[in-house]
């Protein structure tokens, strides 16, 4: 069995997603997981919606299996990085971001995470650099809007990251 087998699980999977029907989502990808067992997407996948049950032990293996059966699926480590930052594991949620990055650095999901946990830590110049990189790569869709999140809030929330670190470093020589 393989990717054809998998595919109706895998497409079943993602809609229960997007109806947020966690338990449903799981037991799709677990399905795929055992028709196709080298799917990395299968298993990122059973991640996800592992993740969206509060299940975070659980999610980590199975986006751990996902980049060992795949080294190069920056999804998969960007979600790992994700379930690290929700636990507060910063330093490993870091890691995992900078795999993506390095996995796939067209991968604009992953510089948009990593920017926001270096914005989190206080690396602002970081974290705007990161961002810009982000807008850059989230590309038009056909009709002319950006995919995934960004669109004309990105331009302000450099902004405010800019003029954020700017004020930072004059309030310090106020004291």
């Amino acid at each position: 069995m393989g990717e054809v087998e998998a595919r109706p699980f895998l497409e079943a999977g993602e809609e229960y997603l997007r109806e947020e029907k966690w338990p449903q989502a799981e037991e799709a990808f677990r399905q795929a997981v055992a028709v196709y067992p080298e799917s990395a997407v299968a298993q990122s996948k059973l991640g996800v919606a592992l993740a969206r049950q509060g299940r975070l032990e659980e999610a980590i293996s199975a986006f751990r299996q996902a980049v060992q059966l795949n080294p190069h699926y920056a999804a998969a480590y960007s979600n790992l990085g994700n379930v690290y930052r929700e636990q507060g594991r910063v330093e490993e949620a870091l890691r995992a971001y900078q795999q993506a990055v390095e996995a796939d650095p067209d991968y604009w999901i992953a510089h948009q995470n990593l920017g926001g946990l270096y914005k989190e830590l206080g690396r602002f110049s970081e974290a705007v650099g990161e961002f810009k990189k982000a807008t850059r790569l989230s590309v038009r869709d056909p009709r002319g809007g950006r995919r995934g999140c960004f669109g004309p809030t990105a331009a302000a929330l450099i902004g405010l990251l800019l003029a954020f670190a700017g004020v930072l470093p004059a309030l310090a020589g106020l004291r």
